[in-house]
């Protein structure tokens, strides 16, 4: 007979004691003692969708919803909330007593689960292996910054942005040093999720959302053949943090100066230094300190005639007065932004415009974007992000170094009011006259990015993304100028479109496989087509350019001209992210790229990267240490390229008049063909191969937090146009030789000294320093001393940087009482060039050394945000530093334009801060002009600088006041740019280079201005 397991009497035993239990159980079984709701929303009021709201101590959460609410039970009412969201501060919120709670948030702060866009996807910032820095747009809102980059400048470690000096221009970029000789030195641009090929300025700075920048060869790696100089990602708005349709509008107004004045010689001061430059008739006395009285201007100098009438006439003509007027930036920002229960938009237009200091250097733009993510199912979601830009920088400014020269004693116009061709008299050209153009230059910009994002049923943490993109760029210019093409005119109409196609296959996976174990993957497939052309048509000699442009059919000499181009790039990549216990973190990624400008021998190429990290705050003894809230060692390694020209590796033929010949007698000219240049089927892409070391920190509650970067990259196989026999017909041909090398350390640091109900203070600062070094050349030994050679003439040495200056040394300037030991060839009043080798002569093969770099020790930023109130001060300093003999410059005077006779030199002007030597001034810091020395010699100067970049207050109305007009928020600022600059660089700017000379690698100096402006929402 089977035995029962359980009788009826066991079953009553086990109910009874099951009852006696009840109390303990329903006790711990019973819904939560609490039910706590509230609101999350940010700084202007609006509501923030998908902020976290957890329990802390346990793993009971919520998100916001489409209206910002969240709804939790917790456990009594000594629970305490932690919400976090993305770019926001982390807070810690105690119930009490509170049903319900509103909570508003502050842009900053450590937030590891802040999601970084890192190419192809996106990442916990707290789980990045890489070297990644998102740039704090939010510092800069209030600043008169026209392009996005401007925001950047000094605020991210290891990116250099150049200052901006036109109207409308496009900075320069470059990401920790330079990894090439000859090759691109421009870094990768994404633009949501796709290459971006255009121009920075086109994007409306107030559309960004975002910018992060890929430093280490691990992150670059993704992009493979074209991240070798680094990768910045931009991200535009969305309306995915709306709810209610959002209405934003921002207008400012600034106005703009030169940071630092210069203004040439008046009439009083010119007429002083024409006698200085013939020193030798203008005064007398062993030491020619006595104005000579029998020296005049009418008798004793070489002046054209022009210029003794002015001075006979009493003429003291200002040129800058009537080319420069202080110059403005109007902008006018309106949006739109949104979401639904399965839709969200931003739409958004813009205005800008910008009046240069300089006559007629302008520039407008038009600016449109719509961006719609649409939610067709649970599974499938379908988005466009589009934008157009329309800009305009007609009109063609006289040349700055050519006003600089011009003599107060000239006027530019005759008594009937026409430009006088040759003012001084000489071959100088009127600076006017390029001002005279009918100038016109458009610059348009469509572009298109519509994307499908499917969840694979069935299969959780499978996703499919098509990324299609189109992006067509147009511009149109036309000039014409009846001074033109040696006073006969000239006129121009040139067009030129290109077309950039790209289609993106991405297919990712993520999913935590149990409490310990994490895994992601992804894998890409994809192509981008681009084709550009353009075509020209441009004459010169106009009987009549009354119609200018539009009829080059008048010109007796019409030119006509076409150009075309296309390349197609084909890809393949996978990465692999692996997370174990959110302790040990590793990223694996190889792409293989393919491109059709690469030699025939190199069609393919393959980049490998490895990172890790190891979060040290999660191992249990360091627990211990409650200071330290996270700590996290990274390391990777990775193989990146930079592209060699599309063409470089083919022969190429050319047809130039040379080449045309005529069939026999009285036959019509045939137009032939000869080649330009060898083909290299050997030709490959530069190689850049580096290892980043990071260590990532927060401590004391994350009041400090941080990131400190060592890396080390060389890049092999660099581009070099290597000089060819001249017997070969040839004079170059391009080939990989040579190995360059850059090392450096960066520093990211955030402080909250201050953080209490009215009062907070917020302090950031970075540091980055680069050392560049030319390890390897041509591989050449020609003198036999077992070393490899310089490149002297190129100014390229083995184990110094690329900026290297090799040139003389002057020690001073040859005075009067040295005359009978100054060598054949000098004169007093010209630089004194110190003799090496001490054998009585100046060579160039024996006494000239190197004198130090181009390039700084370190530059550095600190930026100071103080809230109080309702009042938010935000301070940003930003400095490049030289150290020893580094971050030198060129400042001559006098050189690009003809001051080599004396004549000449008393027909230029100057500006007034040039401290010249005469007999009166013999310890001046710059040579004489006139006569030049058998070896000239060049100054160097230290452009070490501090400077007051961005300052702004601004007064946010209170919630109370928004509320009760019916607004969303209301923010009145006034900020100033520039506005002070700390450097013992004479010029115009140090950053810049630009000197008091003429021949500056800049023509407008730097900018400096205050602005107010007003943000709005509705």
């Amino acid at each position: 007979m089977k035995r029962k397991l359980f009788t009826r009497q066991t079953w009553l035993l086990l109910f009874g004691f099951l009852l006696y239990l009840s109390p303990a159980w329903s006790k711990q079984l019973q819904t939560p003692a609490q039910i706590v709701a509230g609101t999350v929303f940010d700084e202007q009021g609006n509501p923030l969708i998908g902020a976290t709201v957890l329990e802390v101590g346990t793993t009971n959460g919520a998100l916001t919803d489409a209206k910002g609410a969240f709804r939790l039970s917790v456990k009594d009412d000594q629970a305490v909330l932690k919400i976090s969201y993305l770019d926001y501060e982390t807070q810690e919120v105690p119930v009490g007593n509170n049903a319900t709670l509103n909570i508003k948030m502050k842009l900053g702060g450590l937030n590891l689960d802040e999601v970084v866009v890192i190419g192809y996807g996106s990442q916990r910032k707290g789980d990045l292996t890489g070297a990644i820095s998102s740039a704090p747009l939010g510092n800069f809102t209030e600043a008169p910054n026209t392009n996005i980059l401007q925001s950047l400048s000094g605020s991210t470690p290891g990116i250099n942005i150049g200052q901006v000096t036109g109207a409308g221009e496009e900075p320069s970029i470059r990401i920790r040093g330079q990894s090439s000789l000859n090759g691109s030195q421009n870094p990768l641009i994404i633009l949501d999720g796709v290459y971006y090929r255009g121009r920075l300025t086109d994007l409306n700075p107030k559309d960004i959302q975002s910018v992060n920048v890929l430093k280490d060869p691990s992150s670059k790696a993704i992009y493979g053949a074209q991240a070798a100089n680094g990768v910045v990602i931009v991200t535009t708005k969305s309306g995915k943090s709306a709810s209610k349709p959002v209405i934003s509008y921002s207008t400012y107004l600034a106005n703009q100066t030169p940071a630092i004045r210069l203004t040439p010689k008046g009439r009083d001061e010119y007429l002083k230094s024409v006698r200085d430059v013939d020193w030798k008739n203008g005064y007398l006395g062993p030491d020619y300190l006595q104005e000579n009285p029998n020296w005049t201007i009418a008798n004793n100098t070489a002046l054209f005639p022009p210029l003794l009438a002015g001075f006979a006439n009493g003429t003291n003509y200002n040129w800058y007065d009537d080319i420069t007027s202080p110059g403005y930036i109007t902008d006018h920002q309106l949006s739109v932004r949104g979401r639904s229960d399965n839709t969200s938009y931003f739409v958004s237009g813009g205005y800008t415009d910008q009046k240069g200091w300089m006559l007629n250097d302008t520039y407008k733009r038009v600016t449109s974007r719509i961006n719609l993510d649409i939610d067709v199912t649970d599974w499938l979601t379908l988005g466009t992000n589009t934008f157009g830009s329309f800009s305009d920088y007609s009109g063609q400014s006289p040349s700055l170094p050519q006003i600089q020269q011009m003599s107060p004693l000239a006027s530019p116009r005759n008594a009937n009011g026409d430009f006088i061709i040759n003012p001084l008299g000489d071959f100088v050209v009127n600076p006017y006259l390029n001002s005279e153009a009918d100038d016109r230059d458009l610059r348009n910009n469509l572009s298109g990015i519509f994307y499908a994002n499917v969840k694979i049923p069935f299969i959780k943490g499978l996703n499919y993304r098509l990324n299609f993109s189109n992006n067509y760029r147009w511009d149109a210019y036309s000039n014409s100028n009846p001074y033109g093409a040696g006073l006969s005119g000239s006129a121009i109409k040139s067009n030129s479109a290109t077309y950039d196609l790209l289609l993106d296959n991405i297919v990712s996976y993520d999913r935590q496989l149990n409490e310990n174990h994490r895994i992601g993957a992804t894998f890409l497939y994809g192509f981008n087509k681009i084709r550009y052309d353009q075509t020209t048509a441009r004459g010169s000699n106009f009987s009549n350019l009354t119609l200018g442009y539009n009829n080059l059919g008048q010109a007796i000499i019409p030119v006509i001209g076409s150009a075309a181009w296309s390349e197609n790039y084909l890809y393949q990549m996978g990465r692999i992210n692996y997370d174990f216990k959110g302790r040990y973190l590793l990223t694996a990624t190889v792409r293989r790229d393919g491109f059709s400008g690469f030699a025939q021998n190199n069609k393919f190429g393959v980049f490998p990267s490895l990172g890790a990290g190891w979060v040290i705050s999660e191992e249990g003894f360091l627990r211990e240490f409650k200071a330290i809230n996270f700590l996290k060692l990274r390391a990777s390694y990775g193989l990146n390229g930079n592209l060699t020209n599309r063409y470089s590796s083919l022969a190429r033929v050319s047809s130039l008049p040379a080449s045309q010949y005529v069939f026999e007698d009285g036959g019509t000219t045939v137009n032939g063909q000869q080649l330009a240049s060898l083909a290299n089927p050997n030709l490959s892409w530069e190689r850049t191969a580096g290892i980043n070391v990071g260590l990532d920190f927060a401590a004391l509650n994350n009041r400090v937090s941080g990131s400190l970067d060592f890396y080390q990259s060389r890049t092999t196989d660099l581009l070099w146009n290597y000089i060819l026999p001249q017997i070969t017909g040839f004079s170059s041909i391009t080939s990989n030789v040579g190995e360059i090398s850059n090392r450096g350390v960066e520093l990211q640091l955030d402080v909250n000294p201050i953080k209490s109900a009215k009062f907070s203070w917020d302090l950031s600062f970075n540091l980055a320093a680069n050392d560049n070094r030319v390890v390897s050349l041509l591989g050449l030994d020609k003198n036999g001393d077992g070393k490899e050679d310089d490149l002297i003439a190129n100014r390229l040495f083995i184990d110094e940087s690329i900026g290297t200056i090799y040139d003389y040394v002057v020690e001073g300037i040859w005075q009067i009482s040295d005359e009978g030991n100054i060598p054949t060839g000098w004169f007093p009043g010209q630089y004194k060039l110190q003799d090496l080798n001490e054998d009585a002569k100046i060579t160039a093969e024996s006494d000239r050394r190197i004198l130090g770099r181009t390039e700084p020790a370190y530059q550095f930023g600190v930026q100071n945000t103080l809230n109080y109130g309702d009042f938010t001060l935000k301070i940003f300093v930003r400095s490049i530093q030289g150290g020893k003999n580094g971050y030198l410059g060129i400042n001559d005077p006098f050189a690009g334009s003809d001051y080599g006779s004396i004549g000449n030199a008393q027909s230029r002007n100057w500006f007034s801060q040039v401290d010249y030597w005469s007999p009166s001034n013999p310890n001046a810091t710059y040579r004489l002009p006139g006569p030049g020395a058998s070896i000239g010699g060049q100054r160097y100067f230290d452009r070490s600088f501090v400077r007051l970049q961005d300052i702004s207050l601004s007064y946010q109305l209170s919630d109370v006041i928004t509320r009760r007009v019916g607004i969303r928020s209301l923010k009145l600022f006034v900020s100033g740019k520039n506005l002070l600059t700390f450097t013992n660089w004479e010029g115009w700017d140090p950053e810049t280079g630009q000197g008091l000379g003429v021949t500056a690698n800049r023509s407008l100096p730097v900018m400096k201005g205050y602005t107010v402006g007003l943000d709005i929402s509705l």
